[in-house]
């Protein structure tokens, strides 16, 4: 690796890092300063994921999704299911042998180790470092390593981080299935369309109401990144301190989430053990590097888990990782 290169990685890494952050920021002035209500919060969330990140995902999918980039997107989904497992595996290690604190609790924090957040920081992240070539093939692999998340969230995640209830199966099932999956199926059955493609591209002589749709869907996609970004800061500022948190709770997110998991695909890189383009090991080590998901909040609220405890958690690991994203955006930039 050549140190100037590896510099001016850094460089920009922490240049983009700092753009998302004051996106961040903004969102989370809003809501502290009471411009943002939690109930609009909570309906700007509900814009992203029914209708944003949906027509993201179908338009990146019709215009640049082949067997080829399908195939490799399938190889990032299964190295998430491995640091899924592994982290799994670790929490329950791990509090074995730092027992302490109530079973829920331990069961959370065990939660967020194993789920990162690989929608809404890394593709806002990418979007804005890489050229605008290559933007749709960026959110056809992120939409497609982010299933096991999904699968994980909405079944292991859900029985982990739930309280004194717990929702049915086939409420389960239901919300597994959400939007974003959704579209992601749709997206892949759109491109065997004949003239779907040509539309999506804009083409002169594409079909006219097919083009326009997708036009419209091009605007709405527009607006995934900053929104993402506002939506965060308001919703870690909906997060609350209620206790002084422990460093068995506090270690295994930072070591797991921020350290092992994206070092563990670095080194899969390097020795050759993957054998995939640069943009895709770039977009896995991104996403393995990102803090645990926010939608862990909004479970543990919802079925009366220890919410708290894991608000107060996204809080500190997020600010932590404004430090250690950029260096591994840099050391992947660099691949």
């Amino acid at each position: 690796m050549h140190t100037g290169v590896f510099a001016s990685g850094l460089i920009t890494s922490f240049d983009i890092i700092g753009q998302m952050a004051i996106l961040v920021l903004s969102g989370y002035l809003m809501v502290r300063w009471k411009w943002i209500s939690s109930q609009s919060l909570s309906d700007l969330t509900r814009i992203l994921i029914n209708i944003v990140i949906p027509c993201s995902f179908i338009l990146a999918m019709a215009r640049s999704l082949d067997f080829t980039i399908f195939r490799q997107g399938m190889t990032l989904a299964m190295v998430a299911t491995g640091w899924i497992i592994a982290s799994w595996a670790f929490g329950i290690i791990w509090f074995r042998v730092f027992p302490g604190g109530s079973v829920s609790r331990q069961n959370s924090v065990t939660a967020m180790t194993m789920i990162s957040n690989s929608i809404y920081l890394p593709i806002p992240v990418l979007l804005a470092v890489m050229p605008s070539e290559l933007h749709d093939q960026i959110i056809v692999y992120i939409s497609i390593t982010a299933l096991p998340s999904t699968v994980f969230m909405w079944t292991a995640g859900v029985l982990l981080l739930s309280g004194s209830s717990r929702p049915e199966t086939s409420e389960r099932l239901k919300l597994m299935f959400n939007p974003p999956v959704v579209s992601l199926f749709v997206g892949i059955l759109l491109t065997f369309v004949p003239g779907v493609r040509s539309a999506a591209l804009g083409d002169p002589g594409a079909f006219l109401p097919l083009k326009t749709v997708f036009s419209v869907m091009g605007y709405l996609a527009g607006i995934l990144s900053p929104l993402a970004m506002i939506i965060l800061g308001g919703m870690i500022a909906s997060s609350r301190r209620t206790e002084r948190l422990r460093l068995r709770y506090i270690m295994p997110l930072i070591m797991v989430r921020l350290i092992v998991a994206p070092a563990a695909v670095y080194l899969l890189v390097k020795t050759g053990v993957l054998n995939l383009p640069a943009l895709a090991y770039t977009i896995l080590i991104v996403v393995a590097a990102a803090p645990p998901a926010t939608n862990h909040v909004l479970i543990a609220r919802r079925y009366n888990g220890e919410w708290e405890l894991v608000s107060s958690l996204q809080l500190i690991v997020h600010i932590a990782a404004l430090v250690t994203l950029p260096l591994w955006l840099s050391l992947a930039l660099v691949i």
